[in-house]
């Protein structure tokens, strides 16, 4: 999706961009498959205070909302380590304000999509962030802009709600997206502005002399260009090591999978705030989304992730859930009774999103590369930030990479926070 977004206003600008992309359509991956939220309200780095005892306690469930699986890979163990050392008030409030600042036009810019011509599905209902503890409800509802409401209120809200919700919080400038439908829209839209697309064209090399790149080799091609953007999600990490510089981008699976049995029906995006749960009412279903895995292999699906998501849902819907069937591979364990098994469950997928050790993005200028540019590492709020990101990187290829030129609002996402080495320059880089 930020691939796609600075493509799309590189190209107003009236730059010729060329998206080389390793898989066989535009927004695959993560960019479809997540809830769609558009959250700058709820803006967040991932690492945060009190998060360290709490992925402790849930290490001890694999279907609980965060898992940790054990790797012996070193660069897993750097990275969590490195992660560990944000978990503190001071870097999370940092972290929150550099967030809301970019923010600070997320829907403004959304609108500009619509009005320029880009088709998508958009909802504008707001998000509902729904609580069964009143603890936890206290908890937020301190730090929270908007007052909190009584179970009653939540379920008057949203009657799809059951009585076991004590409380919750309804952000009502909050939107939600068909993010599959946007990657589709800014795909032609981008067209439309004579973006040209290369797919089925994984990166394997980079040329260059010195600290200057001058081409991407894709297959048996060399893809030229003045500036090149390494916008490829968790794909990054593998291109910035091309370039020389590599970056500590890391998966953090998610899990989803959408319901057309019309046996959910919800007004609003729903924050199920203790499980950890996404609601997207979207044309026809509803989107159930969750759960962060760290070290574990991309586009596999755990049957223990996937009944966490189910089982946590139903402890909020009246009624529980499923009213229908389990996601394909999540079914109970032990099986259906017999008769019981669904002519036709929801097919459940993955989605990898881009970490990075104090959970912001990674955007700016690669060091080392005078003419290499990042936008990844956005976590869970790529398609919130694609606006905005897009915004900061035509801002760069438009005025220079020097460090004068750069735009105050990326100062907390440089590359150059998390490098600690990268290829001298002046070195061949094939």
């Amino acid at each position: 999706m930020i691939g796609l977004a600075a493509a799309y206003r590189l190209a107003g600008d009236g730059h010729a961009v060329t998206v080389v992309e390793a898989a066989s359509r535009a927004g695959s991956g993560a960019s479809s498959h997540n809830a769609g939220w558009i959250t700058p309200a709820l803006s967040t780095p991932v690492p945060g205070p009190g998060m360290v005892p709490q992925a402790l306690r849930w290490m001890l469930r694999n279907d609980s909302p965060l898992y940790i699986r054990p790797s012996p890979d070193p660069a897993h163990l750097r990275f969590l380590l490195r992660m560990l050392r944000y978990c503190n008030h001071r870097d999370f409030q940092h972290g929150a304000e550099a967030l809301a600042t970019l923010n600070s036009r997320t829907t403004e810019l959304l609108d500009a999509y619509e009005s320029d011509g880009v088709a998508f599905e958009h909802h504008r209902a707001g998000l509902l962030q729904a609580f069964r503890t009143r603890e936890a409800m206290r908890h937020h509802a301190a730090d929270a802009t908007f007052p909190g409401l009584s179970g009653d209120e939540v379920r008057d809200l949203e009657p799809a709600l059951g009585e076991q919700v004590q409380g919750g919080i309804l952000y009502p400038e909050e939107r939600h997206v068909d993010p599959a439908s946007l990657a589709a829209g800014l795909e032609t839209a981008c067209r439309g502005r004579g973006v040209r697309f290369r797919y089925d064209s994984p990166v394997t090399a980079v040329r260059g002399r010195g600290s200057a790149v001058s081409a991407l080799v894709a297959g048996e091609e060399d893809i030229e260009g003045e500036v090149f953007l390494l916008a490829a999600g968790v794909r990054t990490a593998g291109l910035s090591r091309l370039a020389g510089c590599p970056l500590p981008i890391r998966a953090g699976k998610g899990y989803g999978f959408d319901d057309t049995s019309g046996s959910v029906p919800l007004r609003h995006a729903v924050y199920l705030s203790e499980a950890r749960v996404a609601l997207t009412p979207l044309a026809g279903r509803v989107r159930f989304a969750g759960t962060m895995e760290l070290g574990s292999a991309e586009g596999t699906v755990d049957a223990h992730r996937l009944r966490g998501i189910v089982r946590s849902a139903g402890t909020y819907l009246k009624g529980g859930y499923p009213k229908g069937g389990y996601p394909q591979g999540a079914c109970p364990e032990g099986g259906y009774p017999q008769g019981g098994a669904p002519a036709s469950p929801p097919r459940a997928w993955t989605g990898s999103r881009p970490m990075t050790p104090d959970g912001l993005p990674v955007v700016g200028p690669l060091p080392g590369r005078d003419n290499v540019l990042v936008a990844s590492g956005h976590a869970m709020l790529g398609v919130t930030l694609a606006p905005a990101t897009a915004e900061l990187i035509t801002a760069m290829v438009n005025a220079g990479t020097g460090a004068d030129a750069l735009p105050d609002a990326a100062r907390p996402f440089l590359p150059d926070r998390l490098v600690t080495r990268y290829r001298r320059p002046g070195a061949r880089t094939t």
